[in-house]
Parts: structure tokens; C-alpha cells; sequence
């Protein structure tokens, strides 16, 4: 099937973010599919439109600051609610995946927070860059036990799974290079002087923000290295830490690795041999450039062939954040926040609580952000719609609909405002409107459901409490319905 130029931008949007709103497919028909993949992908030429800092999360009135990642990744959240850049979200969250970390071991949010910060800030870099970052993040550093390495102690926890998870994959390498690079590593360590910055949370993140300062940083003990030789995949030298990283990330096998695991994010499971060769063609040639690898994929034929187009399982953020974007509802919340706000001020509790709705859902449907379950990450695809996880999302009938007084709120009076702008007629345009925003596939049995909801009632969307019900109606038809589940 030989799809549109509005299929495609609608489809980019599908797997390079959480779903294309109206505004945002309109806007990416104007430019064009390849000013689309553009302004998508490289992200950084984007002014940010989120500014709210992660302190402002934890920051409390007249109570001491409340110290938790639960607290931080809320920020997080907003941005996947509501950032004019969510591909960088959309990648941050497969690193987050990738390079796996969990707060249950770290038991601290200033490291966990920065971690997260370094994967958002190098996500569409270099590879090798974000390779070392991460690896010498306190977080990680703390979660695969490289506490501290040092000449006679080395740590091959830390050295396996950079080889086995991160760079080359299972069986690309011996356990004698596992040894090895792992002595490569020696001398490293990190310290936690989050604790030192005052006498309780408040007075140590205002200490943090004041000074500019991380809240634990990577540190290099030279005294502590093995300086000797080490043989590590058939090269022999001195190798120190950084030394090791740069040639692991520059290895043939790692192109193929990484390439092979971004293409399944984004595209389909099991890609043909000649993308991968192809991709990883891209990869030499520009030194493990994400970002050119990212162009590659959504520039790729089979990428919009019938073998990708809605054959993707939706993840969790897909699901919720899609609908959430799709109703304006990031906006909403965001227009919530003090206009004068700054890092130390207390983000308001209505946001607090819209925000953490939204990570609650997504955590019942199998992804705890900063929590995953082990460090091979979460897997993407069909496990997202076991029988379990079904459960979840067909419970998950929209938010923010209706107010404390039960009138039309935020979800109901941004959906009605788009549905106004096409001011359909009839009860089958009023349906294809309801389609259009949601970003809709739907099969003809399901179709004929949905007619008869707009049958009943096609002016619905003019009368605001009639359309709040109405579309609480649709959004429950719609968590039962497995086109709602694919992208």
C-alpha cells in the first residue's frame, strides 16, 4: 500500500514521538515529509518550550523539600505531556531502556535525576560521548557496583554488561576481555556531596541550584589504576578506562548492535540484513552519529512499507502520553505553573497530581520510569499487550474530563475546541473528526460502533457537558478497541 504524504508525517509522528496531534500534522503537510523528519530528529534547532526545572518538583511551602526521584521524573513526565520536542523524549526514553538504571538500587534522586539529564542532553549525540558520560554517571556507576575500582579489585559486573548490553552484544567477546577491560577501569570511583550541602533537603538543593553544582560526580584516582598491559579483543596496551570505551563504541560489532536495536525501536523486529548493513554503513562513516542514524531510519523505504505501518505495539508512554498530547492536556497543565516560577519555586499541587495520574497509569501498564526491572531494561513490542497489561489500559478511560464539579475541564473543552474548528454536520463527519485528533485506524466492525455513538447525538461537540460524555463514551470504546493499541 503506497501510503500518502499525510500518512507518513502521521506515521513518523507515531514512532518518533508519542503520536501527532492535529496541529502537528498540519504543520508537518506544510513542510513536508523530509522538513518533518528534520525538525523532529534535530530537535536541538527547536527553541525548549518546557522551562520548569526539576527542583521545582521537590520544593514544598513552608515544608522541607520532599527528596525523591517519584518527585523528579514528574518533571519528567511534563515534558512527555507537553515538550515541542518529544522525539528527544521519545529517545531519551530508549536510552533510559538501553542504559538501564533503577533508583530501587541508587536510592538517591539527585544522582537518578542526573543520570536522566545526561541521557536527555547526549540522546542525539555521538555515541561514544554518551557511552563514557553514562558510564562515569554516579547512577550508573552506583547501580553496577563500580563504587570504586581500584588495582587489584577490579569490577566485572560493570565490564560485562558494557560489553554484553551496551556496546557489542553476546558473543562478540570473551570472558578474558571481560578481565581485561575491566582492569581498564581501575582508578574510577565517584563522590556524593549531596549530603554535606546543609542540614536538611531544602537547604541542600537550594545549595545544589546556588552553586551549580551535580549532587555526585565521577572522580579519577590515578594512584588506584593497573597500569599494566591489558589484551582486550586482540589489542594490547595500557588501556585506561576512556581508552577502552572509545574503541568498544567504534567497533564493527557495536554498529551493528546499536543499529539493530534502534531500527527495532522505531520500525519493526528482525530488519532485513541490508538495512542493517546499511545503517551501519552510516554509523562508521559518522562516528556513531545518532542523530544521522535516526535521519537514516525515517528516510528508509521499508520504514513506511506495509510490513511497519501500524504493526507496532503501543508502550505505555505511547498510549497515555498520545491521548494526553492529542487533548492539549500538557498545555493545560503547563499553563498551571506561576508565570514568574522559578527553580525554587514549589511547582503547584494540581500539577503535582495530574502529572503523577499520568505515571501511575503508565507504571500499571508495566512502565515505572526510573524503576526498571532489571538491567536488560524493558521489552518493547507485544509484551506491552500481555493479558495483564490489557487489563490496565482498558481501564484507562482519559483524564481531566470533567472538574471538581463535575463541568467540562481541560480534556473536554480542548477536544470540543478542535472538534469546532472543522464544524462537522453530520453524526459520520463528527466520527471522522473524532479520528483526525485522536490519530485513528479503525477497523470497520469498530467503525460501525463508533457511528452509532455520533448517530445518537452528532451535535454532541457543540454543547460542552454533552460532549464531556460523550467523550469519556469514546475513550472508553477506545481502550477496548486493538486498533487503539498499535501505531
Amino acid at each position: 500500500m503506497a501510503l500518502t504524504e499525510r500518512e507518513k508525517i502521521a506515521h513518523l509522528y507515531r514512532r518518533f514521538s508519542f503520536g501527532g496531534t492535529v496541529a502537528e500534522i498540519e504543520a508537518g503537510v506544510a513542510v513536508g515529509l523530509d522538513g518533518t523528519i528534520k525538525k523532529l530528529i534535530d530537535y536541538d534547532t527547536v527553541p525548549q518550550n518546557v522551562t520548569a526545572h526539576p527542583y521545582e518538583f521537590a520544593f514544598k511551602e513552608k515544608e522541607e523539600a520532599e527528596f525523591g526521584i517519584y518527585r523528579f521524573r514528574l518533571w519528567w513526565v511534563l515534558l512527555m505531556a507537553a515538550s515541542n520536542r518529544p522525539a528527544q523524549e521519545k529517545l531519551s526514553l530508549f536510552w533510559h531502556s538501553h542504559f538501564a538504571v533503577s533508583d530501587a538500587k541508587v536510592e538517591h534522586a539527585g544522582l537518578t535525576l542526573e543520570y536522566l539529564q545526561t541521557l536527555r542532553k547526549g540522546a542525539n549525540g555521538k555515541f561514544g560521548e554518551l557511552l563514557k558520560n553514562v558510564a562515569k554517571n554516579p547512577a550508573m556507576m552506583k547501580y553496577l557496583d563500580m563504587d570504586r575500582a581500584f588495582k587489584g579489585h577490579p569490577n566485572e559486573n560493570f565490564a560485562r554488561e558494557v560489553m554484553e548490553l551496551f556496546t557489542m552484544g553476546i558473543g562478540n567477546y570473551t570472558e578474558k576481555d571481560v578481565q581485561e577491560l575491566s582492569r581498564a577501569l581501575t582508578g574510577w570511583g565517584y563522590i556524593d556531596t549531596f549530603w554535606q550541602g546543609g542540614k536538611d533537603n531544602t537547604e541542600r538543593l537550594m545549595t545544589i541550584y546556588r552553586d551549580k553544582r551535580p549532587s555526585g560526580a565521577f572522580c579519577y584516582f590515578p594512584t588506584m589504576r593497573d597500569t599494566e598491559p591489558k589484551t582486550i579483543l586482540g589489542q594490547t596496551k595500557d588501556f585506561d578506562g576512556d581508552q577502552a570505551l572509545d574503541m568498544l563504541a567504534a567497533r564493527p560489532e557495536t554498529a551493528r548492535y546499536m543499529t539493530k536495536k534502534l531500527w527495532e525501536f522505531y520500525a519493526y523486529k528482525n530488519p532485513e540484513p541490508a538495512i542493517i548493513d546499511r545503517l551501519a554503513g552510516v554509523w562508521n562513516k559518522t562516528g556513531g552519529d545518532i542523530k544521522q542514524i535516526l535521519l537514516s531510519i525515517a528516510r528508509s523505504p521499508e520504514f513506511y512499507s506495509d510490513k511497519c505501518y501500524l504493526k507496532h505495539y503501543k508502550s505505555p508512554a505511547d498510549y497515555v502520553m498520545g491521548t494526553v498530547r492529542q487533548m492539549g492536556l500538557g498545555e493545560s497543565i503547563l499553563a498551571l505553573r506561576d508565570k514568574g516560577a522559578n527553580p525554587t519555586t514549589p511547582i503547584p499541587q494540581k500539577v503535582i497530581d495530574h502529572l503523577a495520574y499520568m505515571q501511575y497509569l503508565m507504571f500499571k501498564m508495566g512502565l515505572d520510569l526510573c524503576y526498571p526491572n532489571d538491567v536488560n531494561g524493558w521489552k518493547w513490542g507485544e509484551e506491552w499487550v500481555s493479558p495483564s497489561m490489557m487489563t490496565y489500559r482498558m481501564q484507562y478511560h482519559g483524564m481531566m474530563i470533567w472538574d471538581e464539579k463535575s463541568q467540562p475541564w481541560y480534556a473536554a473543552r480542548n477536544t470540543q475546541s478542535q472538534m469546532l474548528a472543522k464544524a462537522p454536520t453530520t453524526g459520520a463527519e463528527a466520527k471522522k473528526r473524532l479520528y483526525e485528533i485522536f490519530d485513528l485506524h479503525i477497523s470497520p466492525s469498530a467503525d460501525q460502533v463508533f457511528q452509532k455513538v455520533f448517530d445518537s447525538n452528532p451535535m454532541a461537540y457543540k454543547d460542552a457537558p454533552a460532549w464531556s460524555g460523550q467523550l469519556y463514551l469514546c475513550l472508553k470504546l477506545l481502550s477496548a478497541c486493538p486498533d487503539m493499541h498499535v501505531c
